[in-house]
């Protein structure tokens, strides 16, 4: 399994007041932490290594896919731990494995 982080992006200031700050800090640019279909083992592995807390991740039904949001220098430090970096091609096929796999497991039920 692969864990990926993609490119970093400006977002509107969040309402929760600590979401605020940390965005505050580096311009509101936040990127995620991502993992492929049956990943979010080594997803939680990699986040626990760069010091994210399990609380922070989000999966649906609240979040298109299982993730964590990620800072700049928290996006270094996963890269620097083996994170795949996603370019727009790279997001796109991403993408395109999950609607696969959910339309395999839909098939199945």
């Amino acid at each position: 399994m692969t864990v990926y982080v993609d490119q970093l992006v400006p977002h509107p200031p969040p309402k929760d007041p600590a979401t605020r700050r940390a965005g505050a800090r580096h311009g509101h640019r936040w990127c995620h932490l991502l993992c492929d279909p049956d990943g979010e083992a080594e997803l939680h592995a990699m986040a626990a290594r760069i010091g994210l807390k399990r609380e922070w991740f989000q999966a649906p039904p609240n979040a298109s896919k299982p993730h964590y949001d990620l800072t700049p220098p928290v996006r270094a430090d996963a890269l620097a731990w083996g994170a795949v970096e996603l370019e727009r091609d790279g997001l796109r096929a991403y993408f395109a494995r999950w609607n696969e796999h959910l339309a395999q497991r839909s098939a199945q039920r």
